[in-house]
Formats: structure tokens, C-alpha cells, sequence
């Protein structure tokens, strides 16, 4: 019980043995100290959030550029598919004699009533 008395007397002596202008100007410093780290925590945290809404405008115009660029590159992919299209019409009718003209011709228009004839059997036996 004797050693608890010791260690409370010298815990408190350290505080007693020192003036009191001391510990003022210790608490002072303490102060100024907590003052400036606050500074400091704000100004980081303001250059954080300046840091975070630039990445984020960036971001954003980044994804709107991928965006413009893949309409861009989709619109020139149809007009290149257009192109070909056409390109290809225009082989196939090249190729083909009046004769040829007439029997496609015959052969989609037969293509087309079978469709008819096979959707209409379709339909009434569907109902």
C-alpha cells in the first residue's frame, strides 16, 4: 500500500515540481501545435476533395469521348457496310445477263408465295 502512496506522490510531484508560467507556456505550445495540424488537415483534405472533383471531371469527359468516338467509328462502320452493300449489288447485277434477270426474278417471286402459302397453312392450323 506504501508503493501506491509513492507512485500517486511522484506522479503528482512531476506536475507540482513545475511552475506554473511552464505549464502555461507548455499548454500554449500544445495549442498552437493542435492549431497548425488542424491547418494542415484542412488544407490536405481541400486539396483532397480539389484532387477527387478533378479525377472525376476527367473521368467524365473521358467517358464522353469514348462515347463520341464509338458513335463515330458505328457510323463510319455503316457507311463502310452501305458501300460494300451497294458495291455488291452492283457486281451481282453486272454479272447477271437478261435471261438471269428473269429466272431470279421468277425464283424470288416463287420464294415469296411459298412463304405466303407456308405462313397461311401456319395460321390456320394455329387456329
Amino acid at each position: 500500500m506504501d508503493e501506491d502512496i509513492m507512485r500517486s506522490e511522484e506522479s503528482g510531484a512531476k506536475v507540482l515540481v513545475k511552475p506554473l508560467p511552464k505549464i502555461l507556456d507548455d499548454l500554449d505550445e500544445h495549442i498552437r501545435s493542435a492549431i497548425l495540424a488542424s491547418r494542415e488537415a484542412q488544407e490536405s483534405a481541400r486539396l483532397a476533395a480539389k484532387s477527387a472533383a478533378d479525377a472525376i471531371a476527367a473521368a467524365r469527359e473521358s467517358k464522353e469521348t469514348g462515347e463520341k468516338m464509338a458513335q463515330e467509328a458505328k457510323q463510319e462502320a455503316q457507311a463502310a457496310l452501305a458501300k460494300a452493300e451497294e458495291a455488291l449489288v452492283k457486281a451481282v447485277i453486272k454479272r447477271l445477263s437478261h435471261s438471269e434477270w428473269v429466272v431470279t426474278a421468277i425464283v424470288l417471286i416463287l420464294a415469296i408465295i411459298f412463304g405466303a402459302v407456308f405462313l397461311a397453312v401456319a395460321l390456320i392450323e394455329a387456329l
